[in-house]
């Protein structure tokens, strides 16, 4: 997931020096590009959501997507997207405090304006419609239904292809489950615990 934050996080300030000079005409870019982030974070945002209407077994039987030479798990296309979210979301609050910067004279430009209002509705919309669970969270422990937990009870190490384990298939903490059992049994065999 995406880690990096833009410096400062809104507390910061850069220092120019007092004889640079501003081009208002390229100011114009500026506003194209917020514009142009606020669409892909709308976009993005809504392709986040798709993810939450289905399972990923409706659609992938390994839980991966692609086909020849393009292939990724689910999970990695889901978070890829929400750290594409984050990355979009920290340039579009910087590009949005660029085109308030004082200097370039924009308080009153009304395309500013309108890019500003543009921007906050994507934001609002985009927490309106992503909902927690729609972004994988590492630091949070796994959450089993009742027949993962049954399943993980009957699974040995044995079941377990090293494909899975080397590409990545199985979700780590079943791996350590299942790992740790068949370590338990293994010491049980040649210890007797009391």
């Amino acid at each position: 997931m995406y880690k990096k934050q833009a410096k400062g996080n809104g507390n910061s300030r850069r220092e120019i020096s007092e004889d640079f000079k501003y081009n208002k005409l390229k100011l114009k870019h500026v506003k194209h590009i917020l514009h142009n982030v606020s669409v892909a974070l709308g976009t993005l945002t809504s392709a986040l959501h798709e993810f939450s209407r289905f399972k990923g077994r409706d659609v992938s039987p390994d839980g991966q997507l692609g086909g020849l030479g393009y292939i990724m798990s689910l999970k990695d296309v889901k978070d890829g997207i929400g750290s594409s979210i984050q990355i979009l979301s920290d340039i579009s609050d910087t590009l949005a405090d660029e085109l308030t910067n004082p200097r370039w004279e924009a308080k009153e430009d009304k395309e500013v304006k309108e890019l500003l209002k543009e921007k906050e509705k994507v934001e609002e919309e985009a927490e309106e419609e992503i909902a927690p669970e729609d972004v994988s969270n590492p630091m949070l422990p796994k959450i089993y239904t009742k027949e993962e937990l049954e399943a993980l009870s009957t699974k040995k190490a044995s079941d377990l292809k090293i494909t899975e384990l080397v590409e990545g298939t199985q979700d780590d903490s079943t791996l350590d489950d299942v790992l740790a059992t068949a370590i338990t049994d293994g010491l049980k065999k040649y210890h007797s615990f009391e």
